[in-house]
């Protein structure tokens, strides 16, 4: 079976700059995915945890002993927000990234027959606690590191429902073929967010979906996501494909703010 784009989504993706689809995977998937998720977090909370470091508006752990990022929540730094790379760590999250719910509609964005993992991320908005996620593009940072940054395509998949109050992700369509909006630094090792002065937030448009719905997107979409106020999480995978033959993003030299914080160019 293909899960290749529709010409409809097509011409919603050329115009808008993502794609929805509801109910691609289902809610014992979902439950299931779901544990490998709270099984990688708790395996990375039992593990000594090293120096924690704010970058920007994150606060940031450099796990070298396993080669992936935690992020913790900034206003509960003992409370996980997010993993990046977890794919060499997980076997059962790597092998969902490589179904073809994912993988065929990734092939359209990123314009490739053959793709691969370029990154991977877990965001968890845990109730009541899980902080936003800033205005941003994914562009900015991943040209740091990488040619081909333009060509990424992004898949989020929602383990829970998302909606306003528990911090849904929000989009501004058509922000995508702006090119790179207006950035600013942000602290003292000229770490750059996003100008939020320079956008008009009103242009913003939350994507209410519901668990095992997938936002497909690609590196210039405008987007973020507020916090979670109700009582319960909000939980999502964010796999980015690349076209294959290019390295993985574990693999390559850090921004230079990284290094100006943790002293290393790689993971």
């Amino acid at each position: 079976m293909s899960f290749r784009l529709t010409t409809a989504e097509k011409t919603a993706l050329a115009r808008d700059g993502f794609v929805v689809r509801e109910g691609v995977f289902s809610p014992g998937e979902c439950a299931a995915i779901a544990a490998d998720c709270e099984a990688l977090v708790g395996e990375l909370t039992a593990r000594k945890a090293g120096a924690k470091q704010t970058v920007g508006s994150y606060m940031f752990e450099m796990r070298r002993d396993l080669s992936t990022v935690v992020k913790w929540e900034p206003d509960a730094p003992d409370l996980v927000m997010g993993v990046e790379f977890f794919s060499h760590i997980s076997p059962a999250l790597n092998d969902w990234a490589l179904d073809a719910r994912l993988t065929d509609p990734a092939r359209d964005l990123v314009g490739e027959e053959e793709v691969i993992l370029f990154t991977e991320k877990l965001n968890l908005k845990r109730a009541r606690q899980g902080g936003p996620i800033i205005l941003h593009q994914d562009y900015p940072y991943w040209q740091q590191v990488t040619p081909v940054a333009g060509r990424i395509a992004t898949a989020m998949l929602f383990l829970d429902g998302a909606s306003r109050e528990n911090g849904c992700l929000e989009v501004a369509p058509g922000s995508h073929r702006e090119g790179v909006h207006k950035q600013k630094p942000v602290d003292d090792f000229d770490a750059m967010e996003m100008d939020r002065e320079a956008f008009d937030e009103g242009r913003l448009t939350p994507l209410e979906v519901g668990a095992g719905a997938v936002v497909f997107f690609g590196p210039f979409l405008v987007h973020r996501s507020l916090p979670n106020r109700s009582g319960a999480d909000r939980r999502a995978l964010l796999y980015s494909y690349q076209p294959a033959g290019n390295p993985h993003s574990r693999e390559m030299t850090r921004p230079a703010q990284i290094r100006a914080v943790f002293g290393e160019e790689k993971v």
